[in-house]
């Protein structure tokens, strides 16, 4: 893996538009070094420092819209993505129950009140699968092998005709090409957003010189400069994985501008400015190995124009 500075660098860029106050512009760069990988995961979060701003004043588009017209029911790029967890545990509940009417009153299997127990317990076992999912969430979370929670809500609908004049459409807004992800979250807190992106490799431009426009971040024009004077946190992790089997093998890449400072946070929370933090980890489902990480010196994987 070619975790190095001269792989990493300049791969995001965050930039104020020059014509549109209050609108910064996030690209993907240099996209040809990620061949030779499945999948490309890219989490953002913006948290601003001034206290005359809060996350309700500021808009990650387009994907705070697509999430608000999913919960509005409006048709969207998006769709929800199915807990399949909480189905299959369902289904292992109620197949549970049939085996032990196969195996203690066989004559009774196929009786109205087992078929409607076998029922009951697969509805039963929907509902616990939440609880229990938080508290394997919680009981692993400073382990080396962890369950995770779900990442990602949301995944992009199948290309249909009038979604590629939209993708016209976009290129011809932003002056370049539009970006959407696999697979996507948008979170909103009192005073931060996250976008969650998750893309396939063989879906991206190649071009060495091809940069693409992922979001925009937009702030009300009257507090664009309060925005800029108390300064912000914009982080990013970007994350590399390949499939081995049934396997995914992550290399993680963590760097944020804290104000004017590029850096990352090492393991002990401490501020390393002009670094970055690295993770390498592997992954079974929802189950993930946190193997190795360390602090690299000298990434810029993310520039400010």
């Amino acid at each position: 893996m070619n975790v190095f500075p001269s792989t990493l660098r300049d791969m995001v860029a965050i930039q104020r538009n020059p014509g549109l106050p209050g609108i910064y512009d996030i690209e993907f760069r240099h996209l040809d070094r990620l061949q030779g990988y499945d999948f490309l995961e890219c989490h953002l979060v913006l948290y601003p420092y001034s206290r005359q701003l809060s996350s309700g004043q500021i808009t990650l588009m387009p994907y705070e819209e697509y999430v608000r017209d999913i919960l509005a029911q409006q048709r969207s790029a998006y769709k929800t993505i199915g807990q399949v967890s909480k189905n299959l545990f369902g289904i292992f509940l109620g197949a549970l129950l049939v085996a032990i009417f196969a195996l203690l009153k066989p004559v009774e299997l196929y009786s109205i009140e087992s078929i409607v127990s076998i029922i009951g317990a697969y509805a039963i076992g929907k509902e616990l699968w939440d609880d229990l999912e938080n508290w394997l969430v919680n009981a692993t979370a400073s382990s080396k092998i962890r369950f995770q929670p779900r990442y990602y809500n949301y995944q992009l609908e199948k290309n249909t005709t009038i979604s590629k004049y939209f993708n016209l459409a976009r290129t011809s807004r932003y002056g370049q090409p539009m970006l959407l992800p696999h697979q996507m979250d948008f979170i909103q807190q009192s005073n931060s957003q996250t976008v969650r992106m998750l893309f396939k490799v063989a879906e991206l431009p190649t071009g060495a010189e091809e940069q693409v426009h992922v979001l925009s971040i937009h702030i009300p024009p009257a507090l664009a400069g309060e925005f800029e004077d108390k300064g912000y946190l914009f982080g990013v992790k970007w994350g590399l994985v390949r499939r081995r089997g049934i396997f995914l093998r992550s290399w993680e890449v963590f760097q944020s501008l804290h104000r004017n400072s590029l850096g990352s946070l090492d393991e002990k929370n401490q501020w390393q400015e002009g670094k970055a933090f690295f993770r390498d980890t592997f992954s079974l489902g929802r189950i993930k190995y946190y193997w190795k990480n360390s602090v690299l010196d000298g990434v810029t994987l993310l520039s400010r124009d």
